[in-house]
């Protein structure tokens, strides 16, 4: 639906990193919603699916490509069939799969890690992962090489810099 279009391009394009936790079935928009994150964390008892072709519909084909690629995602889109969190976990697409008690402290530990993180920094670096993923080699090359030069005049790497020197967590 446009709604779920609307709020999947709202998390991807977000300037701050989206952490998906998923504790149960992911089912249609509740997929899509997930996969618009930039990291997913999964219950070992959690599903996902794609099952509109089921239902008579003609959506998430552009989602399941961007992840699974050729085969496999066109399998799930024309079936609706299930795939693990076990699985998304073996493919990459999971970075965790942990018990269900332990989903939410699992994604507030990668938020922790990247909360450390110059804020300026980050949010080129989520930019520049999202224009990589929808350009060829050649444009999202150019387009890292095009802001290492102002991230480089930034005071937040100044300090990375005199962290460095002094041995210490830059401020």
């Amino acid at each position: 639906s446009r709604i779920t279009t609307a709020t999947s391009l709202a998390i991807r394009e977000c300037s701050k990193p989206v952490i998906a936790a998923v504790n149960g079935p992911a089912i249609g928009a509740g997929f899509a919603m997930a996969a618009a994150c930039d990291i997913m964390v999964a219950a070992a008892e959690a599903h996902f699916s794609m099952p509109e072709t089921v239902f008579g519909y003609a959506t998430g084909a552009a989602m399941l490509h961007s992840l699974f690629g050729r085969s496999k995602g066109r399998r799930l889109y024309y079936t609706g069939a299930k795939i693990t969190a076990q699985e998304m976990h073996r493919l990459g697409l999971v970075e965790a799969c942990v018990p269900r008690e332990q989903v939410m402290a699992e994604a507030m530990q990668i938020a922790r890690e990247i909360a450390v993180q110059s804020p300026l920094v980050i949010a080129k670096a989520k930019q520049a992962y999202n224009i990589v993923e929808r350009s060829s080699y050649r444009e999202g090359k150019a387009f890292e090489e095009a802001i290492t030069p102002q991230l480089s005049q930034s005071e937040d790497h100044q300090e990375a810099k005199r962290a460095a020197r002094e041995r210490r967590r830059p401020n």
